[in-house]
């Protein structure tokens, strides 16, 4: 294990959707390079209440890339530098000591901003709870098709699961299916 030092943290800030967005900067003295991105800012945000300062509201639900409610722009690339990892899935040790890392919300007019680096999903929401058929290959799954993947509908949720928003829907699948170390 090896920890990071003075990295500097230049983080969004907006009270809403209304609101004039901002650039903060923070600095994170030391943190462990196993530590995730999501467990920085908890620690960041733990150290600001400690100080009476408020806390950088962000989403998040599963902290398994699973469920992508951690979607953050992290030095202008979605979920950060590591290709095909969601932003929970991100550790320290992709960063180095002294380094600078920006991070910005979602910026569509699709997810407007909430507050912070938190956004409205509820347009993803609805079209997952409409069904959320797509037409991709199914990739390594059983019974793939490697000479061009399987032309069928898939389906993301089960219908019968829409009663409650997809970021609630998909933790607690993963809880039941034994997933999910956080049961």
């Amino acid at each position: 294990m090896k920890t990071l030092t003075n990295l500097t943290l230049k983080i969004w800030r907006q009270d809403g959707p209304d609101g004039q967005g901002r650039f903060e900067t923070h600095q994170i003295p030391e943190i462990s390079d196993e530590a995730s991105f999501l467990e920085m800012l908890d620690i960041l945000n733990e150290r600001l209440i400690e100080e009476g300062k408020e806390a950088i509201v962000f989403d998040h639900d599963c902290r398994e890339g699973i469920c992508g409610t951690c979607s953050l722009m992290i030095d202008g690339r979605a979920h950060g530098p590591q290709q095909g990892a969601a932003t929970c899935q991100l550790h320290m040790r992709t960063f180095s000591s002294g380094a600078e890392i920006v991070i910005e919300p979602w910026r569509a007019a699709a997810f407007p901003i909430i507050k912070d680096l938190m956004v409205d999903r509820s347009a993803f929401d609805r079209i997952v709870e409409a069904g959320g058929d797509i037409t991709a290959p199914p990739g390594g799954a059983p019974g793939f098709n490697p000479s061009g993947g399987s032309k069928r509908r898939r389906r993301f949720w089960p219908r019968s699961s829409i009663s409650r928003p997809s970021r609630w829907r998909v933790s607690r699948r993963c809880r039941a299916s034994g997933r999910s170390s956080s049961s």
